[in-house]
């Protein structure tokens, strides 16, 4: 899942969400789902997957993965014909090719600013109170109002996105939870695109897969992002020329705010900083043109990286 820096995401509408064609199904607001839900989201010595139905709600279902973090899951969360008639629009917006050595997929720009009704339907109702307010309620985790990111993917075959992940702050707001809602109809495991999740060795690295979301159309997944939440895209191999459609992005919490992931903080990223660049040799140096070694230059490219990815 990838999108631009915080800083650069427009802020939502200043209008007041209404609840228009979308909100979440009523069953999900029961107190005693609610109740229920982040006592296992929040409980760090939850061992065994878990699931979790509102009482007199049968299309509504929650599931919690507890290896290797904690991934959250709701299905049957909005109106079947909503999505569908999203899809319609999504469908219709310029989809850009990423491409490089970590993903390969097909994204909409960001969905802040868009004007289809449907699409700022869903804007409006994921960044309005009722919706964050129930996000914060299910996970334990203080969110920031008014800030989220939003974009569509299609992953078409042989598209992936390989192991990262999501961990990135920018100035005072930092990425809390990542969220994915499913638009593919009819997605088996068999067809690719499961979302993965790793496991750690002792010092903090991703090992292996361990545990796999398969697509299902009208549900959202969700984790807690940080050191510890390492996960995949796997490669799509749907035939018949068939796409995983999905909305993803991110809510933002204050950077400051305690630390909210099950797992103990891991050692930090190994990855050169820019000002390493500065040490590269002579022979190096004389092929490289000089303003690329400037750290200004640097942090510029690693935000252009950030913005399209």
């Amino acid at each position: 899942m990838a999108t631009g820096p915080a800083e650069k995401r427009a802020r939502i509408d200043a209008e007041k969400p209404g609840l228009g064609p979308v909100r979440l199904d009523r069953g999900y607001f029961d107190k005693e789902f609610i109740s229920q839900f982040r006592a296992a989201f929040t409980d760090p010595s939850l061992c065994c997957n878990t699931a979790i139905s509102p009482k007199d709600a049968d299309a509504c279902q929650g599931e919690i993965a507890a290896r290797p973090f904690h991934t959250g899951r709701l299905h049957n969360i909005f109106a079947a014909d909503f999505l569908r008639q999203l899809k319609r629009e999504l469908g219709d917006l310029q989809w850009h090719e990423r491409s490089n050595d970590l993903y390969s997929f097909y994204q909409t720009d960001d969905l802040a600013l868009n004007s289809n009704p449907h699409i700022k339907a869903l804007r409006n109702y994921l960044s309005g109170e009722e919706f964050v307010g129930f996000m914060e309620q299910i996970t334990g985790v203080q969110l920031t109002r008014g800030y989220l990111d939003l974009a569509a993917q299609r992953y078409k075959p042989t598209n992936h996105l390989l192991c990262h992940d999501d961990d990135v702050q920018r100035g005072k707001l930092t990425r809390k939870i990542a969220y994915i809602i499913y638009l593919a109809e009819e997605w088996t495991d068999e067809d690719g695109g499961a979302l993965g999740l790793f496991a750690q060795d002792a010092e903090g690295h991703p090992t292996s897969v361990v545990a796999r979301l398969v697509p299902k159309f009208n549900s959202i997944g969700f984790f807690l992002t940080g050191h510890s939440s390492y996960h995949t895209v796997e490669e799509v191999t749907a035939g018949d020329g068939r796409e995983r459609w999905s909305v993803t992005g991110w809510f933002y919490g204050p950077a400051d705010a305690p630390e909210d992931t099950q797992s103990s903080p891991l050692p930090p990223s190994t990855v050169p900083q820019p000002e390493s660049l500065l040490t590269l040799d002579s022979e190096a140096s004389e092929w490289i043109n000089p303003d690329y070694l400037k750290p200004d230059t640097q942090a510029q490219i690693q935000d252009a990286f950030l913005e399209q990815s």
